[in-house]
């Protein structure tokens, strides 16, 4: 068996402090957001940035893992690598897994959850992998104290991540826990949203969005935009918004530094000036669902919401127009939206001369309709979905 090589430090001694500690990092995010993530990884202070396949990956200490969850607005995870080693069987996966120090990271009571991702290896079954992984957890607990931790896949004190490529298994602590596009400011409202929110920041900042310049979404539905714009305009981080992280819950977590973060955080809020952040819907219950959660950041005095059709947009000098406008999933509803496309285009041309239109749709089809050349066009993915985030200077 070839030994596991353990990259995450463990059982930091006074001398030593996790601060100090150089960490291999990756963070996790939507395909076509990888250059996005890494300039935002940069600016917090990540080193040695890599952009990935759906994700980063960076070297940096404790203090950038915390600031990682709490500034990061496209990631969905952020990763700390445990172990590195060969495993093509279930007998090495087991056996190296089984020699890493747990008691360093759970407790005899604690509980864990295993998430797996795997490609081009013998083992490709992810959830066989993760059983693996749990089993041998389990049995070195149970053998040397005769008590195992429990697992519970929602909640868990300890939630890890194995990505297997080519029989190479990474085994990574995840400090997020609850993915990071669960801000806190869903909750409040019983409305499904088409965009995760680490999507819509994503499509804001590819966009060219700062915070200065007027924001508009005149299909907004649930707000997922003009919220996300609001963090931004306002420099709030999506991790102030009350939600936890799974590095609370890991023996080493220095309350003390957390809490200096998030005062940091606090105080750099931009309090002045009145960013235009607007959006419209024919939905009225589309509508309460925006008004609930812009309320629930903190952000409802910054957004303006009101009943219209998209007809109305008028037109804001140096303004954005960004918008998910329905693009349907099935050929007849499909049909049914080339009207309201060639209606919009035909509203951007009129009515917003000056601004610039960003506009998410997965079916080439619509995207035709708007009747507009748009001169940069990116790759993204809603969920399954591919699509293109087309970009439109308006004349």
């Amino acid at each position: 068996m070839d030994v596991p090589v353990v990259i995450m430090p463990t059982k930091r001694k006074p001398s030593a402090p996790a601060t100090h500690h150089t960490l291999k990092l990756f963070a996790t995010t939507a395909a076509g957001l990888e250059d996005v993530l890494a300039e935002e990884i940069q600016e917090i202070g990540g080193s040695n940035v890599t952009a990935k396949v759906r994700g980063v990956g960076f070297y940096g200490d404790l203090n950038t893992v915390y600031r990682a969850n709490l500034w990061l607005r496209t990631a969905h995870r952020v990763l700390v690598a445990l172990a590195e080693f060969e495993a093509r069987d279930r007998e090495a996966l087991y056996a190296n897994v089984r020699e890493l120090p747990w008691h360093d990271h759970l407790s005899k009571h604690g509980t864990l959850a295993v998430d797996a991702v795997a490609s081009t290896s013998e083992m490709n079954h992810t959830r066989f992998i993760s059983q693996v992984i749990k089993d041998a957890i389990v049995d070195k607990f149970r053998d040397q104290t005769g008590t195992r931790p429990s697992v519970d896949a929602n909640n868990p004190d300890l939630r890890l991540n194995a990505r297997l490529r080519d029989n190479h298994c990474t085994l990574s602590l995840d400090t997020s826990g609850t993915r990071l596009h669960r801000r806190g400011y869903r909750s409040t409202y019983g409305i499904e949203a088409p965009l995760k929110e680490t999507l819509a920041a994503g499509i804001l900042l590819k966009s060219g969005y700062s915070g200065d310049q007027p924001l508009v979404d005149p299909m907004c539905g649930s707000g997922t935009f003009l919220i996300e714009g609001a963090l931004i305009a306002r420099n709030i981080a999506p991790g102030l918004l009350g939600r936890r992280f799974g590095f609370m819950q890991h023996p080493d977590f220095d309350r003390s530094m957390w809490q200096t973060l998030i005062a940091d955080a606090k105080a750099t809020i931009k309090r002045d000036g009145d960013p235009f952040i607007s959006g419209s819907d024919i939905s009225e219950k589309a509508l309460r669902a925006a008004r609930a959660a812009a309320q629930g950041v903190g952000v409802d005095d910054t957004i303006r919401l009101r009943r219209a059709s998209f007809e109305d947009q008028k037109n804001r000098d140096n303004g954005m127009v960004v918008t998910n406008p329905p693009y349907g999933e099935r050929l007849g509803e499909i049909g049914q939206l080339a009207d309201l496309y060639s209606t919009f285009g035909d509203v951007l041309k009129k009515n917003c001369q000056g601004m610039t239109a960003h506009i998410l749709t997965s079916s080439k089809f619509l995207a035709g309709r708007i009747g507009l050349r748009s001169h940069k066009r990116d790759i993204l993915w809603n969920g399954p979905l591919e699509c293109r985030l087309l970009h439109f200077r308006l004349y």
